[in-house]
């Protein structure tokens, strides 16, 4: 048995040696992608293009402006006439937030009347850039006020001494949170592509029937187009996670050994899902508009976009069944958190149930298609 599988394999692996384009997309594209998309999100949402109408011109409103445009996540970029200016950059979308200082606003605290507004217009059709530039403000306008509270003379009492601590990222920094999980992702498009191809290639090109008057049997046959994309997906995981620690420095605070296990375990329930593919495709074409189907539904469902948590209760019970949803919590987990299998047993188990239940169901799909 294991001679008659690993001569399939071999078979498999020559025949991607022989594709220098299936075989270039395979190792380079993976990790073109994610170098691309950590550069894109290097920045984070730092830097959002605002807006200022001060309608008082005064120092103390300077004074306010400077302070907005010192943080991080805010640049000040315009300096608006009135608000039919600022509602036409709002539309077109040069710029993200607008802040409105009015007029008497030094007048006002000056002669004790507080507080004085401050109006804030953020653009939420970036509802994380929104959240975001709308916490800074926040942030920096509190600054402001203790300092003029300071600079008046006036007595708080201190009731509470509030101090923070952020623990697994200290430095809030996006690419930490977000290069993880574009890992995962990419690992699940490439090794379900792969393993998608492997049987609609042969049945596309005319040699499913050569294979099947072998004296390989089904479950052989299965095993055998199965382990390559396996393999595949291993090295890829192998060379990206390199790339993520070396080039763009994302922490690893956990087991390499336990994320390599359940990273098998992962890759297992994707070669399932691209059996079932392949076994019921009759051209490549065809598997390939399914892996896009899958993929879109699966990123949808896993997290990647939107919290889980934060799914109604349907969306969120079917999520369950998405092995890419528990894979992010586990990759993330380990890398971030140093998480261990006491944390992510419920997460570890939920993908042992899925590949067992995908590797049944691909396995009767291709014997069924070979009968």
């Amino acid at each position: 048995m294991f001679s008659r599988v690993g001569t399939l394999i071999i078979k498999e692996l020559i025949q991607f040696r022989r594709d220098w384009v299936l075989l270039t997309f395979i190792l380079l594209a993976p990790a073109l992608q994610l170098v691309l998309m950590a550069q894109a999100i290097a920045r984070g949402v730092n830097e959002q293009p605002t807006a200022v109408l001060d309608l008082d011109r005064s120092a103390l409103s300077r004074r306010l402006i400077v302070a907005l445009d010192n943080s991080e996540t805010l640049r000040i970029k315009y300096y608006l006439r009135d608000t039919d200016e600022m509602a036409e950059m709002l539309d077109q979308g040069v710029i993200r937030l607008a802040v409105i200082i009015p007029a008497g606003f030094a007048a006002g605290l000056d002669g004790g009347r507080f507080p004085q507004h401050v109006q804030v217009i953020a653009d939420g059709s970036s509802s994380v850039g929104a959240s975001l530039s709308m916490a800074s403000v926040v942030e920096v306008v509190n600054r402001f006020s203790a300092d003029l509270i300071a600079g008046y003379g006036l007595v708080v009492p201190e009731f509470v001494d509030f101090r923070t601590d952020i623990r697994f990222n200290p430095t809030l920094d996006f690419r930490d949170y977000s290069l993880p999980a574009q890992l995962g992702f990419i690992i699940y498009q490439v090794t379900l592509a792969v393993a998608a191809l492997g049987l609609a290639r042969e049945r596309e090109l005319g040699t499913l029937e050569q294979l099947m008057v072998t004296p390989l049997r089904q479950s052989e046959l299965t095993l055998g187009k199965g382990l390559p994309a396996m393999v595949i997906g291993g090295v890829n995981f192998g060379i990206m996670w390199v790339i993520s620690l070396v080039v763009f420095h994302v922490p690893m605070h956990g087991s390499l050994a336990l994320l390599t296990a359940l990273t098998l375990l992962f890759v297992i329930t994707v070669v399932s899902w691209g059996l079932v593919i392949s076994a019921v495709s009759r051209t490549q074409q065809q598997a390939i508009l399914f892996v896009f189907i899958l993929a879109m539904v699966e990123i949808t469902l896993s997290g990647f976009i939107v919290p889980a948590e934060n799914m109604p209760p349907l969306l969120r019970a079917v999520s369950n069944l998405a092995p890419l949803r528990h894979y992010l919590v586990i990759i993330r987990g380990i890398m971030l958190k140093g998480a261990g299998i006491t944390e992510l047993w419920p997460h570890a188990l939920a993908l042992a149930g899925l590949s067992l239940v995908m590797g049944t169901i691909a396995a009767r799909m291709v014997s069924r298609r070979l009968e």
